[in-house]
């Protein structure tokens, strides 16, 4: 029986050792990074092989963003666009901060001024109710879903937590959509 402790205690921690190296092999969080393109590599390799999503890169310079085309019925077409922008920088000026904006563009233009009332009421109405995500009438006058998640140095974030905004989004504008067209009739 004494044997047996030490032998149980090695198995423990040789488990213990090879369950951390799985784990630092398998790493899905996303840290606080410097630059403007990794964060977004690592949401569409999450986005593209767990969830099988269609994803593409855009880019403006250093700066990457992803573009998700969504099928909308009943609704209309729409995308869903993720970038990520510095939040807080340090003395130093490193980023300790870094946004994740996770962004539905509905699609539908809110042009004619007889019907912005309607659908600024039909907004209101969910932003009163859905705390952490926010709709608007954008300046090109598209109705737009908007939600952001931070990053925090040096606990990081679950890169799920992305795919799952973009799941709560697009349900969200499931429920919105019949208003909002019942309100532009």
């Amino acid at each position: 029986m004494k044997t047996s402790i030490p032998l149980i205690a090695l198995a423990v921690l040789l488990g213990s050792a090879a369950a951390g190296t799985a784990r630092a092999q398998d790493d899905t969080r996303l840290v606080v990074v410097q630059d403007e393109s990794s964060t977004e590599l690592r949401i569409e390799a999450n986005l593209k092989t767990a969830h099988r999503m269609v994803v593409s890169e855009k880019r403006n310079g250093d700066d990457l963003w992803l573009d998700l085309p969504m099928k909308g019925p009943p609704m209309p077409g729409y995308h869903i666009v993720i970038d990520t922008q510095a939040l807080n920088k340090g003395n130093g000026g490193a980023i300790t901060e870094r946004g994740i904006r996770i962004q539905l563009e509905t699609g539908i233009k809110v042009s004619d001024p007889r019907h912005r009332a309607a659908v600024l009421e039909v907004i209101n109405d969910m932003n009163r109710g859905k705390v952490f995500c926010s709709a608007y009438i954008d300046a090109d006058t598209e109705v737009t879903l908007d939600w952001t998640l931070n990053i925090l140095d040096p606990a990081g974030l679950d890169v799920e937590y992305v795919y799952d905004i973009v799941a709560r989004e697009t349900k969200l504008w499931g429920e919105l959509y019949p208003q909002v067209a019942a309100a532009m009739q």
